[in-house]
């Protein structure tokens, strides 16, 4: 059941999902440590980190490039050249890091990269910002969606959806 229902998050998240993998982490967030509780924070975190070194828009161009060059299968060398390293690569470190995550050079490994996380986030809501905060009416929006989703438990899809409404209302 538990596979069911991780598969149905996942599959519903990027199905509705627009902007890509950073607007999902406040969702994936209130599912998995929130709602379920499979994750703590510390741990959702950690899986933030370890995402950091896989394929994501450059996949879908390379796999578009495949396509314009070979095809169909040219779209899947494409996609799977793209994916194996870092599959490779996380399933390699996945299992180290189960078997030494209580070490201390582990631990001091992941003390250092949590935090250029968070920087990598930041610097993606500034940039995004730059672009979206043009008038106050966005401000007050970007204010208050941050505010309800650091200071609350609303749902983020609730959010998201009263941002939007928001937006229809005011702009």
């Amino acid at each position: 059941m538990m596979l069911l229902q991780l598969f149905g998050v996942l599959f519903l998240v990027n199905l509705f999902t627009i902007g890509g993998g950073y607007v999902m982490l406040p969702l994936l967030h209130d599912f998995f440590v929130t709602q379920f509780g499979w994750l703590t924070n510390q741990e959702f975190l950690d899986a933030v980190a370890m995402g950091q070194v896989t394929p994501g828009p450059l996949t879908i161009m390379n796999a578009f490039i495949g396509y314009k060059v070979l095809g169909f299968s040219g779209a899947v060398a494409a996609t799977v050249g793209s994916y194996l390293p870092s599959l490779l690569v996380v399933t390699f470190v996945t299992k180290y890091y189960l078997k030494f995550k209580g070490s201390p050079v582990v631990a001091s490994v992941f003390k250092g990269i949590k935090p250029a996380v968070v920087g990598m986030l930041a610097a993606v809501a500034i940039k995004l910002g730059g672009t979206s905060l043009i008038d106050p009416a966005t401000v007050a929006i970007a204010i208050g969606s941050f505010a309800l989703m650091a200071f609350t438990k609303v749902d983020p899809t609730l959010v998201i959806l009263g941002s939007g409404a928001a937006g229809a209302l005011l702009l």
